[in-house]
């Protein structure tokens, strides 16, 4: 559904359209009240416009020109002659000559030749209805990083949040078709390619179904709220014309638009940072309410009271789950956390005490809205980061130990290298193709939430037990005469581990790998909602142990058997 700032703009198009006939004040045929296309919408600008089913017209269409032109254009306004290509680039012929032509005209012209913004285009290989449609120009979308979404119907780019901000609008309405694009964003553009905005503009009055077209006046009319030039055409008080052009220039300073600090969020102006609970290890003190402003803290070779940039900021496990239930838009890591074309959290990790903590110099990179976020589970430490973050990120070590899920990647993929036949099938594939579409969703179990807890368990086993094709384990348990086609992979693996004298490790394979499979199936993808009794962190843990522990057993068995060859 629209948004009511555009459902005004198009009620107030048809309004104008139409003033003519209900108004008695003055020459209402004359008002100009047409003028408001011009004005700028909660920031954005109005491309294009074109009216439909309307007695009369509504039209705006827009070109980019070189500033250099501008003066040669306002002199040959109102007239002009405006040819509206469906392609940046055509196939031209002269005789037996074939060659591609810019819509500008020559290539040696692209510095003094209007460029069009979009092209309206036409496919009938596409949905009925949906055949005519309008593709940007990548002189437009290229240069702002803009990119179509089917979502929005819009061109969007991501903010620094993450999330789609439409940047360019296509409006499609019973009555009005419009294009518009947000002001700052595009005067970007224009600053990049030194031009200015060209909309050329008709609009039309009738106060009868066919007027006569004798008897014209002819008026010039240049105002002086805008630059711009019409003339307006009057045939008596049947029909009138207002045609010419406007030329748009940037409003906002070059230097603040083409500034790296530069955002499409309009209302942040200035860069903010939320008060958190801090440990000031440098001055053994805890500081409440502090903020994370970078000009708050000191690095190790600045002399001064301050804080330490790595001072520690705790926080309840639970920050996490946002992140962990939206893995399309944020990349949770062991140690790194970053948000779809938007922020990155260098570093954070989990101590003993299961409290998330980072270091204050990397929350404050953080957008504002963000560090928002981390606030709400903000709290006092408990106790020391953990152990792996003083050896990585002060004593500049490796880790003691490899952390579970890195050992899990590991041993599948070890398990993933045996082949059996020549046809070089795998008794191990990651489902989706790669460790990281087979693992989406895995992460640590860090609370009591049992829907963390459900998740982890759905995500444990499509990463371990739905990487096990079919094909291999038959191949390899008809080695040891399986003639039961009905046998699923948890199934073949056990027939296999029975009939090679490995009938011991059933249970701690097999046993474990299945156990997982029921835990799923008794999960919240069925609906029972059936959770252990006990600690879902400790649970949690230990299953992940055993799994890891069921697959090196696995690994071992496998490569102790001798595998059958391709006759």
């Amino acid at each position: 559904m629209l948004e009511k700032i555009f459902l005004d703009l198009i009620e107030k198009i048809v309004q104008v359209q139409n003033s003519h006939k209900v108004s008695t004040e003055g020459d209402p045929f004359l008002s100009r009240n047409w003028e408001f296309i011009f004005s700028d919408f909660d920031g954005w600008l109005v491309l294009y416009c074109s009216t439909r089913k309307i007695l009369g017209g509504y039209w705006l269409y827009p070109m980019l020109l070189p500033n250099d032109n501008v003066e040669d254009l306002k002199n040959e306004l109102p007239e002009f002659n405006l040819h509206q290509p469906s392609a940046a680039y055509g196939h031209v012929m002269s005789g037996e000559k074939h060659w591609l032509e810019p819509s500008w005209g020559n290539f040696e012209d692209f510095k003094r030749s209007e460029i069009p913004l979009f092209f309206h285009r036409q496919y009938y290989g596409r949905a009925k209805g949906k055949e005519n449609y309008c593709e940007f120009n990548q002189i437009v979308t290229h240069p702002l990083d803009l990119h179509w979404s089917e979502k929005h119907n819009s061109y969007c780019r991501t903010d620094d949040q993450g999330d789609e901000v439409e940047i360019i609008k296509i409006i499609n309405h019973e009555d009005v078709s419009l294009i518009l694009v947000r002001r700052k964003v595009f005067e970007k553009l224009l600053y990049l390619g030194d031009w200015s905005l060209v909309r050329y503009f008709s609009f039309t009055r009738f106060n009868a179904e066919s007027p006569s077209y004798d008897s014209f006046t002819r008026e010039l009319y240049e105002p002086k709220g805008y630059d711009g030039k019409f003339e307006i055409i009057r045939c008596k008080d049947e029909y009138v014309d207002f045609r010419g052009a406007q030329i748009e220039r940037p409003s906002t300073p070059k230097e603040q638009l083409l500034s790296w600090k530069f955002s499409d969020n309009e209302e942040e102006t200035e860069k903010k940072y939320a008060e958190f609970v801090v440990h000031d290890w440098k001055n053994k003190q805890i500081l409440k309410d502090y903020s994370i402003n970078p000009k708050k803290f000191a690095n190790y070779f600045t002399k001064s009271d301050l804080p330490f940039e790595t001072s520690p900021i705790f926080f309840k496990a639970e920050v996490l789950d946002k992140y962990k239930n939206n893995p399309d838009k944020y990349e949770l890591d062991e140690r790194t956390i970053s948000c779809r074309g938007g922020w990155y959290l260098e570093t954070y990790d989990i101590n003993e005490y299961n409290q998330v903590h980072t270091y204050a110099v990397y929350l404050a990179r953080l957008p504002y809205k963000e560090q928002l976020h981390w606030l709400q589970y903000n709290e006092e430490p408990k106790g020391a980061i953990s152990k792996r973050s003083f050896q990585t990120d002060f004593e500049a070590k490796f880790p003691d130990e490899i952390p579970l899920l890195q050992q899990l990647q590991n041993s599948l993929e070890t398990l993933g290298k045996i082949e059996v036949g020549k046809e070089g099938l795998t008794i191990w594939a990651p489902k989706g193709g790669s460790w990281e579409s087979a693992s989406k969703g895995l992460h640590y179990v860090n609370s009591e939430n049992a829907n963390q807890w459900h998740d982890f368990i759905i995500a444990l086993a499509n990463a371990t037990n739905e990487g096990f094709p079919k094909k291999a384990l038959s191949k390899i348990a008809s080695k040891f005469g399986n003639e039961n086609n009905q046998l699923g992979t948890l199934g073949l693996l056990k027939f296999i581990l029975k009939t090679s004298n490995n009938e011991d490790k059933i249970p701690i394979i097999h046993g474990v790998l299945n156990d997982l499979q029921l835990k799923r199936g008794k999960g919240k993808a069925h609906g029972t909602w059936a959770t252990p009794v006990g600690s879902l962190i400790d649970d949690a843990n230990k299953t992940l142990q055993d799994v890891i522990h069921a697959i090196n057993e696995l690994t071992q068995r496998v490569e102790a058997i001798e595998l059958p060859d391709d006759e």
